[in-house]
């Protein structure tokens, strides 16, 4: 007749350590506030108009955004590719140099108010290189 297993050693349960979770925790909230802040910089800063027909898409496609913006005190304008300045020449090579324009979203950021002619150079660019989908970018009212 068998009565069980041998006697065997126990083993004592060690404790749940918190500290490795509390170090973990913090690692992720640090992590996750530097990432929100570099997001938040990727692109210059541009008063976005108001809208009331605008509405934002439950899924938003991948974009490539042109930022215009006017220079304060001047009689000029800045032009931007994601974060980094450029010039209209360079807008105009970058379109050149796309695989196929057609198929790509581009988003057109300006401020609010700005007058088509300084709009007309961007949207002159994408017509020659024959993007298929251009977006203003707005703020829903």
């Amino acid at each position: 007749m068998l009565r069980g297993m041998p006697n065997s050693p126990r083993r004592e349960e060690t404790p749940f350590q918190m500290a490795p979770m509390i170090d973990m925790v913090f690692l992720l909230l640090v992590f996750f506030m530097t990432v929100s802040t570099l997001a938040r910089d990727a692109r210059p800063e541009v008063t976005l108009p108001d809208s009331s027909t605008a509405r934002v898409p439950a899924e938003v496609p991948p974009r490539e955004v042109i930022s215009v913006r006017e220079r304060s005190g001047e009689d000029r304008v800045q032009y931007f590719l994601g974060s980094r300045a450029v010039t209209l020449t360079e807008i105009g090579d970058w379109l050149d140099s796309m695989p196929d324009p057609s198929s790509r979203t581009f988003l057109l950021r300006g401020p609010g108010g700005l007058p088509y002619h300084r709009w007309e150079p961007i949207l002159d660019l994408c017509r020659a290189a024959g993007t298929g989908d251009l977006c203003f970018a707005t703020f829903e009212e």
